[in-house]
């Protein structure tokens, strides 16, 4: 009987081996990764933004409060539109809060809300047909209600947020912050923000 003897491979050839086997998992480790990001895209995310003002820029100077000397201006709000809304949305809420204040979560100056799924945007310029809640000026008066920061020389930051929910109505009339954000709190899918400023020249005392 003959015995054959196999001879044992040489370290380079199966360093070579190894190596063609790891370059071929990792293109099927690739292409598997490729597949479940076509199947499963990230999100895009919802932004919010404005035709009159840059996020983190100046609000025009018709938008603040103008209802007292110190602060001249038209007492309008500006225009406001939303993309990518997350998938079962049926409704938004907007609020507008200026958050230098010792306030907290800030003071309000805006609160609209049952604004249709449908909708991407609010007109501005003291056009809104939804729901809107009072501002913390007087606890009462409801509508847009623009900023009058002292004059301290220190800009102050007006956060404008549009909620999106699932839900197309929320239930109450001539809501606060604290009652909006209760009421919606259960419905929320997403957020987003836009910053605008308003800054006033400190005075000589």
């Amino acid at each position: 009987m003959l015995w054959k003897f196999r001879r044992p491979e040489r370290p380079k050839r199966r360093a070579a081996l190894a190596l063609s086997a790891a370059v071929v998992l990792s293109a099927v480790g690739t292409a598997t990764a490729l597949a479940t990001t076509a199947a499963h895209p990230k999100p895009t995310p919802m932004l919010l933004s404005s035709p009159d003002f840059k996020d983190g820029g100046k609000l025009p100077s018709w938008t603040v409060w103008g209802q007292d000397p110190a602060c001249p201006g038209k007492n309008q709000a500006p225009a406001l539109k939303w993309v990518n809304p997350p998938a079962g949305t049926k409704g938004f809420a907007v609020t507008v809060t200026d958050v230098d204040t010792p306030m907290s979560p800030g003071f309000t100056h805006w609160i609209v809300y049952n604004i249709p799924g449908g909708v991407s945007s609010l007109a501005g310029h003291g056009q809104n047909p939804y729901s809107e809640g009072v501002t913390d000026y007087d606890g009462v008066t409801t509508g847009y209600a623009g900023p009058c920061p002292p004059a301290t020389g220190q800009p102050h930051h007006y956060v404008f947020r549009v909620w999106a929910l699932d839900t197309d109505h929320v239930d109450g009339s001539n809501l606060n912050y604290a009652s909006l954000i209760s009421e919606i709190t259960p419905h929320m899918l997403w957020s987003a923000s836009l910053i605008g400023t308003v800054q006033f020249p400190g005075r000589d005392d």
